[in-house]
């Protein structure tokens, strides 16, 4: 009896039997209490919307321990309306059944003295009687045209200017004034405005010139400027005046409008008059020292530019004596510096000229837009009896890109490039720096 009852082997299997269910056991308290932080640890997410709002210390935007921000008391907008009994607050609005009725103190005009002439007068004749007052004959010029007569002129082509001229003999100074530009042709066919400015040139000295304001987006400009060229007294009859008005559009590119053409000879530079004159185009704008007939063609495959010298009209300047010829020097140039320089046979001076010869210079393709050509037409003097020789330049043209050309000169460039092979002519209007007496 000393002896258990059960085997070894029944007494081994059930210790075993024991053992795995306290392993199990504890296993599931430990799943258990996992599952159970982590339902802890989600629960402030799980709160609804509804358990915030009601929830007094989960809508504390600070920790419980940190002092709470004191209460001010409120600021009325407006305390005096609330320092009164009830009976009598203020009054901030009101409705009335009409505007009440109210007058403007009387006007307060300078008085004037007693027997003053306009003593009675209105205060807008009073300031124009101080504006009177000014003598404004002393700062306006005199006019032989007035404003009125500007609606009976006729219609203008390419469009009308106005200017004055006075000459002061005491200083030696032409005074040129420009008022206006009025009916410019706009822009395409739906007429739009341009950007014109007025070039003025005392010719025959058309380096030094005088340019006046861009006026925007206008056919009609108004100007109102003045410019002064300094001219002797003994050389002034001997000018010609020339307006040159041109328009820029968007690319920056310079469009001729029109021309006006004023020998100073035919005006009365003594008495300070307006006129007005037609604007012309180039083709119609002669220059005082004439114009002559020229043919540019380049040929790329042997890069040699021909130049053709046809004719030579209107020379008025010229000295016609027996003794005096005339030839046509063409330079080409490279910047500033002269590369090559040929001329024409000489001539005896006459208004019209029939020339004939040409002349070639060669001309790389890559150098064309750095290079241009100057014709200038030169005279030949005699005199002692044939013992002195000297030749003068009576005018010249610049051919060449836009880097050096412009107007007429720059088209007749552009045109020998895009068609090569092909001679092309054009007229062109002499220019000098030299005077003519």
């Amino acid at each position: 009896m000393g002896s258990s009852w059960l085997p070894e082997d029944a007494e081994g299997k059930t210790l075993a039997l024991v053992l795995g269910c306290g392993a199990a056991v504890l296993l599931l308290l430990v799943v258990v209490v996992v599952v159970w932080t982590r339902r802890r640890r989600r629960k402030p997410f799980d709160i609804s919307l509804e358990d915030i709002n009601n929830d007094p210390i989960s809508v504390k935007s600070a920790p419980t321990s940190r002092t709470p921000s004191p209460k001010l008391p409120k600021r009325l907008s407006c305390p005096d309306a609330f320092q009164f009994p009830k009976q009598s607050l203020l009054v901030r609005s009101m409705t009335v059944d009409r505007v009440p009725d109210f007058t403007l103190p009387p006007e307060r005009v300078q008085p004037r003295a007693n027997g003053e002439k306009g003593a009675n007068t209105t205060p807008l004749q009073y300031q124009q009687s101080l504006i009177g007052s000014l003598q404004p004959d002393l700062y306006s010029h005199s006019s032989s045209f007035s404003e009125e007569e500007d609606n009976y002129l006729p219609m203008s082509t390419y469009g009308r200017l106005w200017y004055s001229i006075v000459y002061d003999a005491a200083v030696e100074q032409l005074n040129v004034t420009l008022i206006k530009v009025k009916d410019l042709p706009g822009r395409g066919s739906h007429r739009f405005p341009r950007d014109p400015y007025v070039k003025i040139f005392l010719l025959p000295d058309d380096r030094t010139c005088r340019t006046s304001k861009v006026r925007k987006r206008t056919l009609s400009p108004i100007f109102n400027e003045n410019f002064v060229f300094q001219v002797s007294e003994d050389d002034i009859k001997n000018r010609v005046l020339r307006f040159s008005v041109y328009d820029v559009d968007k690319r920056k590119v310079r469009h001729s409008l029109g021309h006006v053409i004023v020998p100073l000879r035919d005006v009365d530079l003594g008495h300070v008059d307006t006129y007005w004159s037609d604007l012309e185009p180039m083709t119609q704008a002669l220059s005082s020292l004439g114009e002559i007939q020229m043919s540019l063609c380049y040929n790329p495959q042997t890069e040699k530019i021909k130049i053709g010298v046809m004719k030579a009209r209107n020379l008025k300047h010229a000295d016609f004596d027996q003794d005096t010829r005339f030839y046509l020097r063409v330079q080409l140039f490279y910047g500033r510096k002269i590369h090559r320089t040929k001329r024409t046979g000489s001539r005896g001076a006459s208004v019209e000229m029939d020339m004939n010869e040409s002349l070639s210079f060669s001309v790389a393709g890559k150098q064309m837009d750095s290079c241009r050509l100057e014709a200038a037409l030169m005279m030949t003097a005699q005199r002692n009896g044939g013992m002195l020789t000297h030749d003068v330049e009576y005018g010249r043209v610049v051919m060449g890109p836009f880097m050096y050309a412009r107007g007429e000169e720059l088209i007749h460039w552009q045109e020998m490039q895009a068609q090569p092979r092909v001679p092309i002519t054009r007229w062109h209007a002499l220019t000098s720096n030299v005077s003519h007496d």
